[in-house]
């Protein structure tokens, strides 16, 4: 590798970020005010032999014009030297203390070549766009009132050279002219930064909803496949068991009959696997009014099973939007409603209530029956737990997954008054949401 190569190479290590898993993205903030604060130094060294030729610096003023920056070089260095031995930024304040040392170093190079009189100072005004695109709260507010703060100073404390004599525009026009810019600027650049956060965090509940849809969809094909592939071998077990029994007359077989019934317990998983709402095809997300869904769901068992009382409530007059599959979430609200009656019994009444609170949608179904077993409790989320005889344990579970899938909750509870309540809580939707397909 030649000279120039690993000279090269050198530099763009010394400028590359550092590896960082800050949560608070802090670390990643400060790799971008040590460049900015590199180029920014650069160009004040480049500025000293131009400013000295249009006498907009004096020549007694180098020094402790070389001495601010040479400073800042210093912050710079120890800056990023524990960016890369660390990985981690600063907490707390540190942000806020970095960029108030970047004006306050910047106001006092302005103070040697002519204060708020110099061209250069809509530096500071850009100043303004990065403490509102970094800083957040109270912090870019103080950031503001301390650049504010320097624009005052450099009205009064400023050293006027040569170059500006006779060029001066009277103060009170001057800052109230920099003090709107340095406004506008702020304000633009919040607004903007939060319109960015705002687009990036519905991007990552998107993104997240639809990789919980893609593993669901997985899960979906997965029982498919397993009902698909494992029902024919089934089914002929089933068969030649069945004429075993009947060529050797071995009816009273307590073996055979045990055998027999493991099979048939397998058979009915597979048709609970083959029917749930895991089906792919069930599974298209869709802005759902989760209230309408819920009465089309009560009518239709209502209509299926005349023996069952089911009543249904809609608290409150507000839209009740939410992404949901919404076959797949019918068929999960059918097992809660089918659960809920087998509990209680057909004469015992079942409540459907459909409520909101901020953000949320929540979808209980209530009943007057036993209450949830501890085992339900303590495995709940688990597939092949349940206490009925007949029952596979693939219900609750199936509910519980699909909840997971589309960023919702399940909770089961006891009533206070007898009874269990199972209760879907929803994350809901502003109505201009498009489904994700």
């Amino acid at each position: 590798m030649s000279h120039a190569c690993r000279v090269r190479e050198t530099v763009l290590s010394f400028f590359a970020p550092p590896i960082t898993a800050d949560p608070e993205q802090s670390s990643a903030k400060l790799v971008w005010v040590v460049r900015l604060r590199w180029l920014a130094l650069s160009a004040q060294l480049l500025s000293i032999l131009p400013a000295l030729e249009f006498g907009l610096l004096e020549p007694r003023m180098v020094p402790a014009f070389l001495g601010v920056i040479a400073v800042l070089a210093v912050v710079n260095v120890v800056t990023w030297g524990t960016l890369r031995r660390t990985g981690r930024g600063h907490q707390g304040y540190g942000l806020l203390l970095q960029l108030g040392a970047d004006i306050g170093a910047l106001s006092f190079l302005l103070a040697f070549t002519g204060g708020a009189w110099n061209p250069l100072v809509p530096i500071l005004f850009v100043h303004a766009g990065i403490g509102a695109l970094l800083l957040e709260g109270q912090q870019s507010l103080f950031f503001f009132a301390l650049l504010i703060g320097c624009l005052l100073g450099l009205q009064m404390f400023s050293h006027i050279p040569p170059g500006l004599e006779g060029a001066r525009v009277p103060a009170t026009t001057l800052f109230p002219a920099q003090l709107l810019v340095a406004l506008v600027f702020w304000i633009l650049t919040a607004w903007l930064s939060r319109t960015l956060n705002a687009l990036h965090q519905q991007f990552s509940l998107t993104r997240e909803r639809q990789t919980r849809i893609d593993r669901l969809r997985a899960v979906g094909a997965l029982a498919a496949g397993l009902s698909h592939e494992f029902a024919t071998p089934l089914n002929t077990a089933q068969l030649k068991l069945s004429r075993l029994r009947r060529r050797e007359e071995l009816a009273d077989d307590k073996d055979l009959a045990t055998a027999a019934e493991a099979l048939d317990r397998c058979g009915e998983v597979l048709r609970h696997m083959a029917g749930a709402p895991l089906r792919p095809e069930g599974l298209d997300l869709e802005v759902v009014e989760v209230g309408e869904l819920a009465e089309q769901v009560c009518s239709g068992v209502s209509q299926d099973r005349q023996d069952v009382k089911l009543r249904l409530s809609v608290k409150g007059s507000s839209s009740k939007r939410a992404l949901l599959p919404a076959v797949a979430f019918s068929q999960a609200l059918i097992n809660l409603i089918d659960n809920a009656v087998e509990s209680a019994g057909p004469d015992e009444p079942v409540d459907v209530i459909v409520s909101s609170r901020p953000g949320r949608i929540e979808v209980s179904v209530c009943d007057r029956g036993g209450g949830w077993p501890a085992v339900v409790r303590s495995h709940l989320g688990q597939p092949f737990v349940t206490t009925k005889p007949d029952g596979v344990g693939l219900g609750l579970y199936f509910v519980h997954t699909l909840a997971e899938a589309v960023g919702a909750e399940l909770h089961v509870e006891d009533r206070s008054d007898g009874g269990a309540i199972a209760r879907i809580s929803l994350p809901s939707v502003s109505p201009g949401t498009e489904p994700v397909r």
